[in-house]
């Protein structure tokens, strides 16, 4: 019997988790890597929820390593006025982490260095020509190829996917920018904190006793300026949250586009978009990538079920299926973080009703469940 054949387009962290969790399956994988790709040193992290880190680690670092690092705390902190930080919520768990990180350069060697040994997957390094989702062909290098699916993992590079699937979109752009950073430090730090600043969210998540990631997401007025005044400024805001005389190093400063886009269309016939392909959240906490371990998961459960069952994954209703159960929960879980960054947005004008409205909110222990609930495992499960 022929084995089912799925093409999996960028070698991203989406894609490359895809590989390797489709590649349990008794299934042929092509993943296609960008062949002229430029060098880019990426400094990002990647936090997740616990039940997607147990999705995630299967048969991943059983015999090497592992590059996650375990938090079990998480502070959220507002500026009520000037260098004002008030600390209004706390989320603590001494029996297990709330949250692990991982450096994504290492998280995605790890994932490189598990997919080479699968024989049933084949990386290829091409440049992608035309897309043909009538026939789910893909033509590169002169030639075309046949397959029973096609997933899209282009990350932010979203122009098959609007050729494909199409651009009704939902967005609201406010023109910022996320910063991120490695800062290595000599004081006492293992619990990952959410600092909203007048400049922008900014997120501290450790990956070592002297180690973390800073993700700051600053407002429209910080687009242009120089990266050396961005880390300046970096530097400023960390010597007065963190001890004095503390030593602090910060790393390469590197720079992205961030908004809430949401693509109300993910699919088309045996086409699917994964990830930032279809939707894009703020990198409040981090909580961004846990859609994407769970469409993915939800996807790997429909394939194999197929599989089982012995029907053909072409023209099936996996597609359908995963858009009618990913969709809401995408979508209201990006919505949610969206309304979060609009909220804690600096305006003199509201800033009272925030200082009132966060006074007592870390008392109501149902609140602090039900977030713990919400960040693990999704809204809907």
């Amino acid at each position: 019997m022929k084995k089912h054949k799925i093409c999996i387009i960028g070698d991203g962290l989406s894609g490359l988790i895809a590989a390797k969790t489709l590649g349990k399956l008794n299934i042929e994988i092509d993943l296609i890597s960008q062949k002229s790709k430029s060098f880019f040193l990426d400094n990002r992290t990647t936090a997740i929820s616990p039940s997607n880190y147990k999705f995630i680690s299967e048969n991943l670092f059983k015999k090497k390593r592992n590059p996650f690092y375990e938090c079990k705390k998480i502070s959220l902190y507002h500026e009520k006025k000037k260098d004002c930080l008030f600390n209004f919520m706390n989320f603590e768990n001494s029996n297990k982490g709330l949250m692990y990180i991982v450096e994504n350069k290492h998280l995605r060697n790890a994932l490189i260095s598990n997919i080479k040994k699968n024989k049933q997957i084949k990386r290829l390094k091409a440049n992608v020509e035309k897309i043909d989702h009538k026939k789910t062909s893909i033509f590169f290098k002169n030639k075309e190829y046949f397959y029973d699916m096609i997933l899209l993992c282009t990350g932010k590079n979203k122009n098959f996917v609007k050729k494909l699937i199409g651009k009704r979109l939902i967005v609201d752009n406010k023109n910022e920018t996320a910063f991120t950073c490695i800062i290595n430090h000599d004081f006492s730090l293992t619990d990952s904190k959410q600092f909203f600043l007048k400049e922008g969210p900014m997120a501290i998540l450790p990956i070592s006793d002297k180690k973390f990631s800073l993700i700051w997401s600053m407002n429209a007025n910080f687009n242009k300026q120089d990266i050396n005044n961005i880390k300046k400024l970096i530097l400023l805001r960390l010597k007065k949250i963190f001890p004095k005389n503390s030593k602090i190093r910060v790393g390469m400063v590197n720079k992205f586009p961030i908004h809430f886009t949401f693509n109300r269309n993910f699919f088309n016939n045996n086409i699917f978009a994964i990830g930032e392909s279809a939707y894009n959240v703020y990198p409040i906490a981090g909580q961004g990538f846990n859609l994407v371990l769970r469409d993915i998961e939800d996807l790997y459960k429909k394939i194999q079920k197929n599989i089982s069952l012995g029907i053909q994954l072409k023209d099936s209703l996996i597609f359908n299926d995963l858009y009618l159960s990913r969709k809401p929960e995408n979508f209201l879980y990006g919505l949610g973080i969206n309304l979060t960054q609009n909220f804690f947005r600096h305006s003199d004008l509201t800033l009272p009703i925030k200082n009132r409205l966060l006074k007592d909110i870390g008392k109501f222990a149902f609140l602090k469940k039900i977030g713990l609930k919400i960040a693990d495992r999704g809204i809907i499960n």
